[in-house]
């Protein structure tokens, strides 16, 4: 592991970014131009243990035997390109059958960080492969509470995006468990959902609404009397949060907060590295600026949700500076 963590330094660390850090984080260059960064920054342990198992089972297995990776490492493009550099074949994150009867008992699979499917776990299983499992440890223990959830016939409401691999994965188990789940991903579902526990209404409507985002045989004027959240481990806390307390707040109107236990669980799912770098990108917002530069794979959670906290920080402060009702 030693060589193999000194191959990947050589890949992905940046003397430019250890310099800034070696300085306190900002540095300042000719012409007055002020660079700093966020405290908390790069690749977290989940992902760094990802990239470090993926690189071993090259040299652990190398050629000709065949590696496989369900879709890709980490939402990283330069990483997916080292690793397909390495002779790692990519298929599908949900392969086709196709792609799963092509796999034969020589063949080693990476299971990414995100996870898979149960189902598409027990398959390789079967076939007899190899596999080298990089899941998240945040991500298994988001699956511990969804199967604890179904095995006590709770039904899981999930906070995430439901075509993510992660969000897909954890469903699955809770599917496999014999449980239900409904995934909501803005505050405006999780409303449609409060109303619903709340008054009822059409039930052909709500289930058009989430479609692709619930349990096989989920029905919502059953699977609604008992309810447990989880997340996506890489979602906004602050998000999160909001959508567990209107949750709560819906069951306590619904049975009273005397019988709530009865009807509402939540645990704190939210990856500690995921809040470390929101809450760096959260500090350093505080300091004026005049470009925000977020690093990352454009399909990445994380990404997409530090840039959009840059995102609702600047559309603020334009609109005081300029009085405006709409950005355009």
């Amino acid at each position: 592991m030693k060589e193999v963590q000194a191959e990947v330094v050589t890949h992905y660390r940046s003397s430019l970014v250890e310099y800034i850090r070696a300085h306190e984080n900002r540095v300042v260059l000719p012409g007055r131009m002020t660079i700093r960064l966020a405290k908390q920054f790069g690749f977290c342990y989940g992902v760094e243990r990802a990239i470090d198992l993926a690189y071993a089972a090259r040299k652990v297995f190398p050629n000709p035997t065949r590696i496989f990776l369900l879709g890709e490492i980490i939402h990283n493009p330069e990483v997916n390109e080292q690793i397909e550099m390495m002779g790692i074949l990519a298929i599908s994150s949900r392969p086709s059958m196709e792609e799963l009867d092509e796999l034969t008992s020589e063949d080693v699979v990476i299971i990414p960080a995100f996870g898979t499917e149960v189902g598409t776990r027990q398959i390789i299983q079967e076939k007899g492969c190899v596999m080298v499992d990089t899941t998240c440890g945040d991500v298994m223990s988001v699956w511990k509470r969804v199967k604890q959830y179904s095995k006590d016939k709770v039904t899981s409401i999930i906070h995430g995006k439901a075509w993510h691999e992660e969000t897909k994965a954890t469903s699955s188990q809770a599917t496999a468990s014999n449980g239900h789940y409904l995934v909501t991903f803005t505050l405006e579902e999780t409303d449609r959902i409060c109303d619903y526990i709340l008054h009822g209404g059409d039930k052909t409507d709500f289930l058009a609404i989430f479609k692709g985002a619930y349990s096989e045989g989920f029905d919502p004027d059953i699977h609604l009397k008992a309810i447990g959240v989880a997340n996506q481990t890489t979602m906004l806390r602050g998000e999160t949060e909001e959508v567990q307390r209107r949750l709560k707040e819906a069951m306590e109107q619904k049975y009273g907060t005397k019988d709530l236990g009865n009807h509402f669980r939540y645990f704190d799912t939210i990856c500690s590295a995921t809040q470390d770098r929101q809450d760096a990108l959260e500090k350093l917002l505080t300091e004026p600026m005049d470009l925000l530069v977020v690093v990352g794979g454009y399909n990445s959670s994380n990404t997409s949700h530090l840039a959009e906290m840059g995102g609702s920080l600047l559309t603020y402060l334009f609109h005081q500076k300029c009085g405006y009702d709409e950005v355009l």
